[in-house]
């Protein structure tokens, strides 16, 4: 008799030692999980700011080009106006009007032509941002669903108590 109380503590000290391992590993997998889907998020919230920062970057610059085009505009139109003069040509003449309005075509086009490059730069930065935080917020959502169907330590449990009064010990 002795020796049948002697298994069943020996029984029941492997049970809650084998169920405090379980717990211990379910809280430890748990934290692992919800870890890396904090740092998916965190870092698809880096990636969204930093795309902010780079469109105002992306702004401020072809603000900078307009700017200094406008810029070189005005200085040639005063240049071709006094070597217009220089040479005779008033501002009444077809050919000075002509030679001018050439000149603000061009400083139009090259206008347009920063305005493309802005569009488009800003167009790249928002969808490479975009697809990347996306990337993450995927990743993250991956590891909520990986910790939510991963076998819960109670079911754990009750595999390892089925296993320690199967048929096998006499009970």
């Amino acid at each position: 008799m002795g020796g049948a109380i002697g298994g069943v503590l020996f029984a029941g000290g492997s049970i809650l030692s084998t169920a405090a391992a379980l717990l211990g590993k379910d809280e430890a997998e748990n934290d692992y999980y919800q870890s890396m889907a904090a740092t998916a998020e965190e870092n698809a919230r880096q990636i969204e700011q930093t795309a902010r920062r780079n469109a105002q970057y992306i702004f401020e610059d072809a603000a900078y080009q307009n700017s200094q085009l406008m810029r070189d505009y005005s200085a040639l139109e005063g240049r071709q106006k006094t070597a217009l003069a220089a040479s005779g040509l008033t501002s009444s003449s077809a050919t000075a009007q002509m030679i001018l309005k050439n000149s603000r075509l061009n400083a139009l086009l090259d206008q347009e032509m920063l305005n493309d490059n802005l569009e488009r730069a800003v167009y790249e930065n928002n969808t490479s941002s975009s697809l990347q935080a996306l990337q993450y917020r995927n990743q993250a959502q991956q590891y909520r669903q990986a910790n939510s169907l991963r076998t819960r330590w109670w079911s754990q449990m009750g595999s390892a108590l089925g296993g320690l009064f199967s048929s096998k010990n006499g009970y």
